[in-house]
């Protein structure tokens, strides 16, 4: 009967990690370890094929094996990112941050995905509310004040995210 407050809670930290993928005008290491290079007839990420690091406004990539180079450049051109061989044994990726149509656009997204996440903790709170009342024992002032953190948590980190990518 009790679960609902940490479903509530899974919601907020669901929305939270969204948040923390959506890259604010600054290089992110993970948003590059993700692609995925083809290599000897495998396909791999670029985290488990070589050392990602960043460095000012680029993105350094030093692949374990030097052969691998060209593998990586071709991958991540492919995927619309400005990457060259530095030397033979790096690839450096060129990031611009985003403009300012793009920055707008990605505090539309982060609207949405609160929404959504307000959606999933009221639909939450209704299903708490049903169970209370079939059981006839619980309190609803309990399920709304949870309701009331949780959305309050939810607004914070959507207005904290909005203002970090429109500054």
């Amino acid at each position: 009967m009790g679960d609902w407050k940490p479903r509530m809670q899974k919601a907020v930290r669901h929305l939270a990690g969204q948040l923390a993928g959506i890259r604010a005008g600054t290089v992110g290491v993970g948003f590059v370890e993700t692609f995925r290079v083809s290599v000897r007839g495998n396909s791999v990420t670029v985290g488990r094929l070589a050392g990602v690091a960043s460095q000012g406004d680029r993105i350094v990539v030093t692949p374990f094996d030097p052969a691998d180079v060209p593998a990586v450049v071709k991958a991540l051109t492919d995927a619309k990112l400005n990457a060259y061989a530095a030397n033979p044994r790096t690839v450096c990726v060129s990031v611009p941050p985003p403009s300012g149509e793009q920055k707008a656009e990605l505090a539309r997204h982060v609207k949405a995905l609160g929404e959504e996440a307000k959606v999933a903790v009221r639909s939450i709170r209704q299903g708490a509310r049903k169970e209370i009342a079939a059981r006839g024992r619980g309190s609803e002032r309990a399920v709304q004040e949870a309701t009331d953190a949780a959305v309050a948590e939810i607004e914070r980190l959507v207005k904290a995210k909005t203002a970090e990518l429109l500054k």
